[in-house]
């Protein structure tokens, strides 16, 4: 079978990491052959993988009314003409291209699926004449650019059914990326301060959604209930746009650290030096730092809403992620509870054989391809 993965779109977040791990384990099945269409952002591959099996292009998709109305795209229809492609997987949409073979594609936009999410709450959640035409124009998209879809959570499957009743949604669940599995790929060049701080790693784009800017909130309450507790947020965000959003005190800066942008190869050192993972998301389909911190041992502190309890079940300590007093008091509560630190270790682990390891996740996704 001649299968073209379409990556062109994906320029940044959690999409980046999953095509990364999905173009990594194409050499385990050399019974089909793969043209690999990559972004700039995920090129480099190209200089890592040589199989037989795996042809690499280059291509930045644009934005184009013709692509958003059409579903047209001439480079990509080009290339599945040229190439005798049977089938196309889109790793995550809206791909904006309908192409003229069948069409398996990924779902990650959570936006269009919870709308009893706090986030829409939130002054850039708020469902406006703007936000409902994007909405309404994404979700044409995702209707007619592809014949089928496949989601990472259950919970996520069940809603997109229901959206589009006439499709049909496969669950295929994501994992952490498999460096974490290869010590030797690891990247220690970040180095934490080696004090005594609690240490909470969050390792995210810094999008709305992921409620990034309740952190300040949370330290003045910390600071102010708990004056001798030490603790830090380890931040994946740029820190002059971040204080650009957020008022700025000495006592808050003083515990944030901002790390910046990192690569996945840093991630494992990371989570080895931080006590626990904190995601204090709004809406998502699945985060790969539950299943990162599940595999670093590392506690989870996270939101307690639908899509995170689908997930993480009884291995993660939820709060209210709109309440800066409960997030903080959870925290706290972690902290200075060893064994329920533990305890959520443990249960993580238990869960980690529930989600599909990498190469899983491509015998699904090309099971579902060749039927």
């Amino acid at each position: 079978m001649r299968i073209l993965i379409n990556a062109s779109n994906l320029k940044l977040g959690g999409g980046v990491q999953v095509a990364d791990s999905v173009i990594r384990e194409l050499y385990k099945f050399p019974q089909h052959s793969f043209v690999v269409v990559c972004s700039s952002v995920l090129y480099h591959i190209a200089e890592e993988v040589h199989s037989a099996n795996v042809k690499f292009v280059e291509y930045d998709m644009p934005f184009s009314l013709q692509s958003v109305l059409f579903g047209r795209e001439n480079f990509l229809d080009k290339l599945v003409e040229e190439e005798k492609i049977e089938v196309v997987l889109t790793v995550f949409g809206p791909s904006r291209w309908r192409p003229k073979v069948r069409h398996l594609s990924g779902f990650a936009r959570s936006h269009l699926l919870l709308p009893e999410s706090p986030y829409w709450q939130m002054p850039a959640g708020k469902r406006n004449w703007k936000q409902k035409i994007k909405m309404a124009i994404m979700r044409r998209q995702f209707g007619k650019d592809a014949d089928e879809y496949y989601t990472e959570n259950a919970f996520i499957s069940e809603r997109l059914s229901q959206l589009y009743p006439k499709k049909r949604v496969y669950t295929v669940t994501n994992t952490y990326n498999q460096v974490f599995d290869e010590p030797g790929r690891w990247i220690d060049e970040i180095q934490l301060d080696n004090n005594d701080a609690f240490k909470l790693l969050t390792i995210a784009s810094y999008y709305p959604h992921k409620n990034i800017d309740i952190v300040p909130e949370v330290i003045d309450v910390l600071n102010e209930k708990h004056p001798s507790f030490h603790f830090q947020f380890v931040v994946t965000v740029d820190e002059k746009k971040f204080w650009a959003q957020n008022e700025y005190s000495e006592q808050r800066a003083a515990s944030l650290k901002f790390i910046g942008k990192i690569s996945i190869e840093q991630c494992p050192s990371l989570y080895k030096q931080c006590d626990a993972m904190f995601l204090p998301t709004l809406l998502e389909c699945f985060s790969a730092s539950y299943a990162e911190a599940m595999r670093m041992e590392c506690p989870i502190l996270t939101s307690d809403l639908g899509f995170a309890h689908s997930i993480c079940k009884d291995a993660a300590c939820y709060f209210n992620p709109t309440s800066a007093e409960d997030i903080a008091d959870n925290i706290y509560k972690l902290a200075a509870d060893k064994g329920l630190q533990q305890s959520l270790v443990a249960k993580g682990k238990e869960l980690l054989p529930d989600f599909d390891n990498a190469e899983q996740r491509v015998q699904k996704l090309i099971k579902i391809l060749s039927e």
